[in-house]
């Protein structure tokens, strides 16, 4: 049996391939578990940089019907498990670029918005297509949608349920970079790679705090209080006072 999952090294780029094509990579609790296990794998390998993650000719058409309905306990353990995938992807350190053709809809829309950046072609679909079976939208999307477009266009989205072309999600801020059919997966893999070479920690330090907004106004104001009190107390503090008061550059020493 070929691996639900598959995963291409190119050179500090890896490429996360979902295989389930025959049922468009709808995601039934293998499928979940394996690229669960692989993203986990991924970020605590060091000489990966970057991820693609990309399903072939369909990116993913949601959750597989037939494997919902389970026990409350069965459904939760499930949910577990792909908050794990949403967690990785937003969380983790690597950068991370979807690349989408054919279908992206219900979990699948939302594991697309996970990511940091989305490549489409035109043919591409997306659709938060929850409500039409009943359920409410999952992996994250009520989170990280608002954060690519505005309140009113994501209550549009997840409220009619309705597919969205690639050229309209590209307009409307769902897709970051539209291209010519067939272009898709190299152009995600250049977009990975430009990423891998930009310093390490700066991309893992960046993402770690877009990855708590947004934040509260009482979450920002304790961190000015903490920072602020520690920082006027610092021998850079008093030299910037000092080069204020005698109108000169300051020659901050890093203490």
């Amino acid at each position: 049996m070929a691996d639900l999952v598959t995963v291409a090294r190119h050179e500090s780029v890896a490429v996360v391939s979902m295989n389930r094509s025959a049922r468009r990579n709808a995601l039934d609790e293998s499928l979940v578990n394996e690229l669960s296990d692989h993203l986990r794998g991924l970020q605590s390998d060091p000489q990966v940089r970057a991820l693609v993650l990309t399903g072939g000719e369909h990116f993913c058409a949601g959750g597989d019907l037939s494997s919902l309905g389970r026990p409350a306990l069965q459904m939760r353990t499930a949910m577990t498990t792909g908050h794990g995938i949403v967690r990785s992807l937003v969380g983790g350190r690597l950068p991370t670029v979807a690349a989408v053709r054919g279908t992206a809809y219900g979990a699948g829309f939302s594991m697309a918005m996970a990511c940091d950046f989305v490549v489409a072609d035109a043919s591409s679909n997306f659709c938060a297509a929850f409500g039409r079976v009943g359920l409410t939208p999952d992996y994250g999307l009520l989170w990280t949608l608002p954060q690519r477009v505005a309140i009113g266009v994501a209550r549009e989205i997840v409220m009619l349920c309705e597919p969205i072309p690639g050229p309209r999600a590209h307009a409307l801020g769902l897709v970051d970079h539209l291209v010519d059919a067939g272009r898709v997966d190299e152009f995600a893999l250049q977009l990975a790679t430009r990423l891998a070479a930009v310093a390490p920690a700066t991309i893992a330090t960046t993402r770690a705090v877009l990855a708590r907004q947004p934040l509260n106004l009482d979450t920002i104001l304790a961190w000015e209080a903490d920072t602020q009190t520690l920082l006027t107390g610092t021998a850079d503090f008093a030299e910037g006072v000092r080069a204020f008061q005698e109108k000169r550059p300051p020659a901050f020493g890093g203490e």
